[in-house]
């Protein structure tokens, strides 16, 4: 624990745009000619290092839900917003422009709340993408696979009863995509960031990551005389576990197991594989049996490992032939293989370049590289 019962000197500076900032340090030895060396040093420091200092707080913002408010710490602007419906199955979407996001979290927002169901946000390039994907979902019910169709998507985060990040007051920790719940308790049991065995309704395990619990408790509404006391567990995707409503222990959550590991592993380079950064992967199992997965390719493929490549094209109306090499090639989601990224490369702006021949005469492969676009970053059908 720190001691603030230390000397301490005092001084201010200001900040790039000027902004005056106090500021504070333990008195350093060597006397008055030392601690006016550290106190310059901390001036210029905030002077060209710092552009401004923003302090957390509560209710900075209340962004309005309709016939209420919620408050966050960051400058939100409200764009777009709707809701209706009754309780139990009504709900709000809106679309957010946060002007301030920290730790390079993404600021273009569709958050969603529907019931049931909990909450939703969407991620997206562009606010101009947002408020298209709201004029043509926001009284829809199919927002979950209608806005992956859309030109700007980039991701949808599960909620449920988790606040998402740009909701945060006071001094809430940020802890991926959630402000950390306050009011969250210590468990001997279901303790913060270790990893357990879950089942979802088809009982089929999953392995997720603990952010807490809360131990709730009060009266039956219909046996007013009997008194209830259960524990909700939140998990990293935003879902909830009610402990005390599902009488299958059988299938109730447990820590995972020093034998279970290879799980969470065969996870890990599953999502590898995934993202294009592996064509293949195998997993061992403690009985000396192996899982081995594969990307099955056809046996006419084009090339689309990060790499460089000799090319040779022919263009309708030319005689001579083009030839040189590509350098650098990296897969995306707008150019997933060469020929893609070359046809694209010729081509003059606002035109078409009609190619009777492409060829591929070497290629130089990247060891280490990206060897796929991957499943998650296809471009919207």
């Amino acid at each position: 624990m720190e001691d603030k019962s230390n000397c301490y000197t005092h001084g201010e500076g200001r900040t790039g745009i000027g902004q005056l900032v106090r500021f504070s340090f333990p008195v350093p030895v060597g006397g008055t000619k030392e601690k006016d060396k550290t106190a310059e040093s901390i001036r210029e420091f905030l002077k060209t290092q710092i552009r401004d200092i923003d302090i957390p707080t509560t209710g900075r913002v209340n962004v309005g839900h309709g016939g209420y408010g919620q408050y966050t710490r960051y400058d939100i602007t409200q764009h777009k917003y709707a809701g209706g419906g009754h309780p139990g199955y009504g709900g709000y979407i809106e679309v957010l422009e946060i002007k301030n996001p920290p730790d390079g979290r993404w600021g273009i927002i569709i958050n969603e709340h529907r019931s049931p169901g909990g909450g939703a946000f969407t991620e997206w390039e562009t606010l101009e993408n947002a408020l298209e994907a709201f004029k043509r979902y926001w009284s829809s019910r199919e927002t979950e696979t209608g806005f992956a169709k859309i030109p700007g998507f980039k991701r949808r985060i599960l909620c449920s009863a988790l606040t998402p990040w740009f909701y945060a007051i006071g001094d809430e920790e940020l802890i991926g995509d959630y402000a950390f719940p306050e009011g969250l308790q210590d468990d001997p049991v279901f303790r913060f960031g270790q990893q357990f065995v879950t089942f979802d309704h088809d009982r089929i395990p999953i392995i997720k990551t603990c952010m807490g619990t809360r131990f709730l408790q009060g009266k039956e509404h219909d046996y007013p005389y009997k008194e209830y006391r259960y524990r909700l567990v939140y998990w990293d995707d935003g879902s909830v576990w009610k402990d005390g409503f599902n009488s299958d222990t059988e299938y109730s959550p447990r820590p995972v197991k020093e034998s279970e590991l290879w799980i969470t592993e065969a996870t890990r380079q599953f999502r590898q594989f995934l993202a294009g950064q592996k064509t293949e992967f195998a997993i061992d199992f403690t009985d000396g049996s192996k899982f081995v997965g594969k990307l099955a390719t056809p046996k006419r493929r084009v090339p689309c490992a990060e790499g460089d490549y000799l090319m040779v094209v022919q263009i309708k109306g030319e005689k001579k032939l083009r030839q040189g090499w590509v350098n650098d090639f990296k897969p995306t989601p707008k150019y997933p293989d060469i020929i893609r990224y070359v046809i694209n490369g010729l081509a003059k702006k606002g035109q078409t370049v009609e190619i009777k021949h492409i060829e591929i005469k070497e290629s130089r492969v990247k060891k280490g590289g990206k060897k796929w676009a991957g499943v998650f970053f296809a471009p919207p059908v």
